[in-house]
């Protein structure tokens, strides 16, 4: 059974899980020493890790690292402690608004491209290329150039092509795979420096006030790595969750004609004048539609849809002992779609989050796109704030409809990314700009 449950999870993890739904049990072991947890309060347990317990899976040793050992993410310990606090100024709530008004620039010179450009095309590409300018503008006040952006797009499709694989290859044999990662991050690694160290030079020039000032003041060759390292992360952050984000909600949109018609409306209801002058931009308030359509695409296609830990010593989780140096897998995916916790949980219903009380009245870990316990994302706020916006944007300027014949598919790796999602862009005659 156990070598059964080991196969299905790495060949086809989404059925899996989805498979797990219907399993009263709050583990499920899918081999020896690894367990997929999906009771709420047992998810708690591991996330909060009062008793340092469970530990972040991953190490900077780890040959096959594919993200970035110096960073926030892949930290631990006191030194994950000092980064998190020196970095938590950054994204309060009055910081993630200000960036909004950089957001819109941004965007709009996205849109106004793509207006002129192909009719249809692949919306997640081109949203990745708008993510990855909206985040390099927020943490160091500027975008990269050209080669600077291919090279993180690279990147990007080398961690999920290698986060994806199903089996690993014994180490004499030559893993392409791997090298051609290797090969992308340093070239990712070499952008960020160069943008790092002007950024630096623009923070002594006066009025600078961006993200990388915090630190500019740090010399060590602990610290240059760990700027690189967590630039690079961040980056990637915004690439591909926000992305991927983004399109699924878009997707969903389109699926269902009526749930668009609703949105647009909120979206036209903003007068001209309104949307110049940035009324509601802090908060989106004036969009509750559009944000309650990009939670539910949150809740059925959660970006991070995997997590882990280690178990660093004997213990009980619940009634299930542990043995140290097992694993404990965490799916939102699972409790996204559980009965238990949703109506019609398959449906794409955002009217189950218009009257703001949904997410108080479920159990802490029946909804959690964005992690939980101290490790919590920290740009969960600035990236719901600035997708909400992006789409916003999106439905002011264009119409957007699906080809006839089209095939969607979620590919779980790092992020759950989408593949297939191909609209139709047709600009609005009406659109205020």
């Amino acid at each position: 059974m156990l070598l059964g449950n080991s196969i299905r999870f790495r060949w086809d993890p989404l059925s899996f899980l989805s498979a797990c739904q219907g399993i009263d049990g709050p583990i499920v072991a899918i081999e020896d020493g690894l367990y997929l947890v999906s009771g709420p309060e047992l998810i708690e347990t591991i996330l909060h890790n009062r008793d340092d317990i469970f530990l972040k899976t991953g190490s900077s040793e780890a040959g096959d690292m594919v993200s970035f050992p110096s960073s926030l993410m892949n930290s631990s310990g006191e030194d994950w402690s000092l980064k998190r606090r020196a970095m938590q100024p950054d994204f309060t709530l009055r910081r993630v608004a200000s960036g909004l008004s950089s957001t819109r620039v941004i965007t709009e010179a996205h849109l106004e491209q793509w207006q002129t450009g192909p009719r249809s095309g692949d919306i997640r590409k081109l949203l990745q290329e708008l993510c990855l300018d909206v985040g390099c503008q927020f943490l160091l006040g500027t975008v990269l150039d050209e080669e600077g952006k291919e090279a993180f797009l690279v990147l990007s499709d080398a961690i999920i092509l290698k986060t994806r694989e199903p089996v690993r290859l014994p180490l004499h044999c030559f893993d392409r795979t791997s090298y051609r990662l290797t090969s992308a991050r340093e070239a990712a690694k070499a952008v960020a420096r160069a943008a790092i160290a002007r950024a630096g030079q623009e923070h002594g020039k006066a009025g600078s006030n961006n993200w990388i000032g915090s630190f500019v003041n740090r010399t060590s060759v602990e610290d240059a790595e760990w700027l690189c390292d967590e630039f690079c992360a961040m980056v990637l952050s915004g690439i591909e969750p926000m992305s991927a984000g983004l399109t699924w909600t878009l997707h969903l949109l389109t699926s269902h004609p009526d749930v668009l018609q609703r949105v647009i409306a909120e979206v036209d209801a903003l007068s001209s004048s309104e949307w110049a002058a940035g009324e509601g931009l802090a908060g989106l308030h004036p969009f509750p539609e559009a944000r309650a359509s990009l939670l539910e695409a949150l809740r059925l296609f959660p970006p991070a849809w995997l997590t882990g830990r280690t178990v660093a010593r004997d213990t009980m989780l619940g009634d299930f002992f542990l043995a140290a140096g097992s694993a404990v897998m965490i799916s939102p995916w699972i409790n996204h779609r559980s009965a238990r916790f949703f109506d019609e949980p398959d449906r794409f219903r955002p009217d189950r989050w218009m009257d703001g009380t949904l997410q108080q009245r479920l159990p802490r870990y029946a909804f959690f796109p964005f992690g939980g316990g101290i490790r919590r994302c920290i740009g969960e706020h600035f990236s719901l704030t600035h997708m909400a916006f992006i789409l916003v944007c999106i439905l002011k300027r264009f119409i957007l409809k699906p080809p006839s014949k089209t095939q969607v598919k979620a590919y779980p790796a790092l992020v759950l990314r989408p593949l297939g999602v191909k609209l139709a862009l047709m600009p609005r005659a009406t659109a205020a700009y």
